[in-house]
């Protein structure tokens, strides 16, 4: 009996402390979903507009290929991917964090969403479609289907419900301090800070993280020690080497 006790105990302590790893800008990387999937990424984010009823992925409007819509490049592979594995987006069962940033129209890009993913909502069951950018305010999240959460800000007062629906809660790292380049030491002040936000969102049982933070191996440390629990990048090997390591 204590034997399983103490495996569960064993598990649960790995599961807590587990680094969860995120590809930032991932529609940019060679091979987009695939590169970060493969190196097992926990999140993979996608900026999103729309444009002539269809949601295309990319940084600038400008940008815009026409090629690179949100179905091609990340809802059809993932489907794929869930398919092959019985349900789960990994075979190993992890689940997966789709984190999509709506640039602009947030409102009608969530409506074009709701109508591509509608007829996959069991398939998406152990896949968490996070919605950052330009979302709707909280006292608004009830308009919005279930299937998806959002990108919580500290700034923001939430509803018990509605804070039911933030699945992660994020901060730019300019919110503590000036561009750090993760060659040197944070300094003690801007590491308390953050150590602050870490902890009043993990008291209120909210993962967090934290962007424009370096592809460094001294940044993933420090954001490790600090127990940010989703450490982005958009140097995906050397963050995929760096877990392994550590």
């Amino acid at each position: 009996m204590r034997l399983t006790f103490l495996t569960i105990l064993l598990l649960l302590c790995f599961k807590l402390s587990a680094q969860l790893i995120h590809s930032h800008n991932d529609y940019e990387q060679k091979q987009p979903f695939f590169a970060a999937y493969n190196l097992g990424f926990n999140s993979i984010e996608a900026d999103l507009y729309i444009k002539d009823n269809e949601l295309y992925v990319a940084h600038d409007w400008d940008k815009i290929m026409p090629e690179n819509t949100f179905k091609h490049l990340y809802l059809e592979p993932l489907l794929a991917k869930i398919k092959d594995n019985k349900g789960f987006p990994y075979p190993n069962k992890k689940p997966l964090q789709l984190l999509l940033d709506l640039k602009k129209d947030g409102k009608e890009i969530l409506k074009l969403l709701n109508s591509q993913m509608s007829d996959y909502k069991k398939d998406l069951r152990h896949v968490t479609i996070s919605i950052s950018g330009d979302m709707p305010p909280p006292d608004e999240f009830q308009n919005f289907d279930e299937i998806f959460h959002f990108d919580g800000r500290q700034e923001l007062i939430y509803s018990e419900n509605a804070f039911k629906r933030v699945s992660l809660v994020s901060a730019s790292f300019m919110d503590f301090g000036k561009y750090w380049t993760g060659k040197t030491p944070l300094s003690d002040e801007v590491f308390q800070k953050i150590n602050a936000f870490v902890e009043a969102n993990h008291a209120k049982g909210k993962k967090v993280r934290i962007w424009a933070t370096p592809n460094t191996t001294l940044g993933f440390e420090t954001l490790k020690k600090l127990k940010v629990d989703f450490i982005g990048t958009d140097d995906l090997e050397l963050l995929a080497k760096f877990r392994k390591e550590n």
